[in-house]
């Protein structure tokens, strides 16, 4: 009978230890090739990592080599990993092109440290209108928090705005998310007639406006040693263009650190419908240990 008292621990344990972080279906994780720079302006080509494009503000300057430390330029810290190693990125995969990939994060804690790394965001030109970043609720698009304000990144206006040869991390923050969050951004520019347009895209690209339905402007990595250290890139730019393909990704790239200093991560137990049957099965296994030991002491 003891036999069947480890049994049915065994049986709890892995409920117990459930803890989501990434929801993304059809994509993974995948290394960061150590020879991407070779491959640097291929624009999404086969096996081309598809953030790994050429750069409208200068040679290698997407968002790979900022976080990686390969252009010094832009900084020699690399965030990804350490010891040689590069790190990871959200992708599809597949035997096609690679492709970014729709995400949200499923919430491990209440809060969030966000880290603003570097930023390239041309078109926050103005402290009114320009680029503003934040969560938003899964549940709910409606309802967002607000991580970086419009006229608070790059704005060659005003002199608080975080321009792109500024390549010391910022001071970290703390913020409160919702239960299942993805990100959004609210870009605005000028039109070429001087009229103002603003988008907001998501990282659903099922949200985005009309024009961007499949268009994802966010790429999302992980550090190869912390898997709850990621690092967001984004890309303001619309569509195709002949220089950057889908982007350079560097437009704002931000650190999520979802497991804060004094708030470690909490597991997340939400029993599904399987879930439950299993638990069933571990109760009725104590409970028939809980007898046969009446039993015994009967005897």
């Amino acid at each position: 009978m003891k036999t069947l008292g480890i049994f049915a621990a065994a049986i709890l344990i892995p409920a117990a230890a459930m803890a989501d972080t990434i929801t993304s279906p059809g994509a993974a994780f995948v290394g960061v090739p150590l020879t991407f720079s070779s491959t640097t302006g291929s624009n999404g080509g086969q096996g081309v990592p598809f953030w790994n494009n050429n750069s409208s503000d200068g040679l290698n300057l997407n968002a790979g080599y900022f976080l990686t430390g390969s252009n010094s330029v832009m900084g020699v810290t690399d965030y990804l990993g350490a010891g040689g190693a590069f790190g990871n990125y959200l992708s599809t995969g597949g035997a096609g092109p690679d492709a970014a990939a729709n995400f949200n994060f499923v919430q491990d804690g209440p809060s969030v440290d966000i880290t603003l790394l570097y930023t390239n965001a041309g078109a926050n030109m103005t402290s009114r209108y320009g680029t503003q970043i934040g969560f938003y609720n899964v549940a709910d698009p409606s309802q967002k928090t607000v991580l970086f304000d419009h006229g608070t990144l790059y704005n060659s206006a005003d002199s608080n705005g975080i321009y792109n040869n500024n390549v010391s991390a910022q001071s970290p923050f703390s913020v409160n998310t919702f239960a299942n969050y993805g990100l959004y951004a609210t870009t605005c520019g000028y039109n070429p007639g001087g009229s103002i347009y603003c988008d907001t895209f998501y990282s659903n690209d099922g949200l985005n406006p009309n024009d961007e339905p499949a268009h994802q402007h966010f790429a999302l990595f992980q550090n190869a040693q912390d898997p709850e250290l990621f690092f967001v890139g984004f890309e303001d730019s619309r569509g195709w263009n002949n220089v950057e393909g889908y982007g350079d990704f560097n437009d704002v790239i931000f650190q999520i650190k979802t497991d804060t200093p004094g708030n470690p991560e909490t597991p997340v137990v939400t029993p599904e419908p399987a879930t439950f049957s299993i638990l069933g099965l571990g109760l009725a296994g104590l409970g028939l240990l809980s007898r046969a030991r009446r039993v015994a002491l009967k005897k």
